[in-house]
C-alpha cells in the first residue's frame, strides 16, 4: 500500500504542528466508518453533530473539532435520520 500523504524534510516543526493538529475531511461512507473506528480502537469519545443547516458535520472530540464530515458522507448521515 502506498502513502496516500507524506511530510517532507522540508516541513517546519510550525507547519507539521498545524498539519497534525488539522481537522481531517470525511468525504465517503468507508471513510468516515473507518475514522470512527479507528477512534473506538483507540478509546478516544468523540460525537458527531450536524450544524444547524445541515450543510456539514463534524465529528467533535469534546469541545474540539477533529473532522468535518461532507459530501457523500454527509448524504449518508442525513438519509439516516431523515424520516
Amino acid at each position: 500500500m502506498s502513502a496516500l500523504y507524506q511530510q517532507t524534510g522540508e516541513v517546519t516543526q510550525s507547519s507539521g504542528s498545524f498539519l497534525a493538529s488539522a481537522p481531517v475531511e470525511l468525504l465517503t461512507v468507508k471513510g468516515y466508518d473507518e475514522f470512527l473506528a479507528k477512534q473506538k480502537k483507540h478509546n478516544i469519545d468523540v460525537t458527531t453533530v450536524l450544524n444547524e443547516d445541515k450543510s456539514c458535520a463534524y465529528v467533535m472530540r469534546d469541545t474540539e473539532v477533529v473532522a468535518t464530515v461532507g459530501e457523500e458522507a454527509l448524504d449518508h448521515l442525513l438519509s439516516q435520520i431523515e424520516v
